[in-house]
């Protein structure tokens, strides 16, 4: 049945007991250097699979809306009918792997399902649409892990070329470099690889399924944490005393300093500065950087927070998110889902929910 899986070791586990022993995860790590071959070679082998990936995903994505319903006098949008792709997009891209077209249709198919009332019935949204270059994506019977030398090293099938690649395993990577352990070990259950570029770095995205950690102890209490007007995050006992507060002062002015980069560039792109202006690649490279930086806050809150209630032993939390006045360009949405990822890590109890806006103007009480 569907979200049923089969260990082959072990068994067949449905999705909840599959989930109370696995946690899925994605570990992303940058190539260090090719094995086998030059890094001439390397991109000239991966560069034309995104291209095909790019150009079959768009394809299906066009073939999936014009196969679709139209909207004529029915009152409520009829179920997707099933569209069978895989034939047609081999025969048009014979470049790209038999396993990667069946991940990309997957994946269009997922995207496209998602998008579809908005784009087919109400006509709110565009087509989504895929930019080179398209991770490639590989499923988990088309690569393995290594570790040889102290080194992480993944074997890849790209084109009809198969490659050993050497990720990079510093002290920044000291998380990642742990987990990628487990999965060549055989801990965890590896699922699909998808290769990307970043600016000038070629990265390795792995998503896995990692073991479950073990909790310890006895848990009580629900930890009561808002969104305030005068600090990002509050967290609260049921005597309603602040316990624990983020402020994140940073934050307000990473967002004022980029709105304020991002409006002189507005103002310098005049007419005889166009198609496209001299400081195309500043600016792109300064939206990366924003970028790359409120997601590194994110995960940070997070697991501050997550740390914090396994540290005080609390067997559950509630998130109330209503007032966001404080930064109202955070990603907040963002932030509720890696609180929901690191507090199920921790074995802690999620709960989210709109609330009422309060203002945390009261000191903190200590622990």
């Amino acid at each position: 049945p569907n979200g049923w899986k089969r260990q082959n070791s072990v068994g067949v586990f449905c999705r909840d007991c599959w989930r109370r022993i696995y946690l899925l995860r994605a570990i992303t790590m940058p190539v260090a250097s090719p094995l086998d071959c030059r890094w001439e070679e390397l991109r000239a082998a991966i560069k034309p699979m995104w291209a095909a990936t790019t150009a079959a995903s768009n394809w299906m994505m066009t073939e999936l809306y014009a196969r679709d319903v139209r909207r004529n006098e029915q009152e409520k949008m009829p179920p997707m009918g099933r569209v069978y792709l895989y034939p047609e997009v081999r025969q048009k891209f014979p470049t790209l792997p038999s396993t990667t077209v069946a991940s990309l249709e997957q994946a269009c198919q997922r995207k496209y399902r998602a998008a579809r009332y908005e784009t087919v019935w109400t006509c709110a949204r565009s087509l989504p649409i895929f930019r080179y270059p398209t991770p490639f994506p590989l499923p988990n019977q088309s690569w393995q892990p290594t570790i040889e030398g102290e080194k992480p090293i993944v074997s890849v099938r790209i084109g009809e070329i198969r490659m050993r690649l050497c990720l990079k395993s510093g002290p920044q990577f000291r998380r990642q470099y742990g987990q990628f352990c487990q999965l060549a070990r055989g801990e965890a259950v590896k699922g699909e690889l998808a290769i990307y570029e970043r600016g000038d770095a070629l990265l390795v995205k792995m998503v896995a399924w990692m073991p479950r950690p073990a909790t310890v102890g006895n848990r009580e209490g629900t930890l009561l944490v808002r969104t305030c007007s005068d600090c990002l995050l509050c967290a609260l006992n049921a005597k309603d005393k602040t316990l624990w507060r983020y402020n994140g002062d940073h934050l307000v002015r990473w967002v004022a300093a980029h709105r304020r980069k991002l409006g002189r560039w507005a103002e310098d792109q005049k007419y005889e500065n166009r198609p496209i202006p001299t400081f195309a690649d500043r600016r792109s490279a300064a939206v990366r950087k924003f970028s790359d930086r409120m997601a590194s806050a994110t995960h940070e809150i997070a697991a501050q927070l997550a740390g914090y209630a396994s540290r005080r032993k609390f067997e559950a939390v509630r998130y109330e998110d209503a007032d966001k006045s404080y930064c109202e360009e955070f990603p907040w949405f963002r932030l509720r889902a890696l609180l929901g990822e690191k507090l199920d890590a921790a074995g802690i109890r999620f709960e989210a929910s709109g609330g009422v806006p309060v203002k945390a103007g009261e000191p903190l009480t200590g622990e």
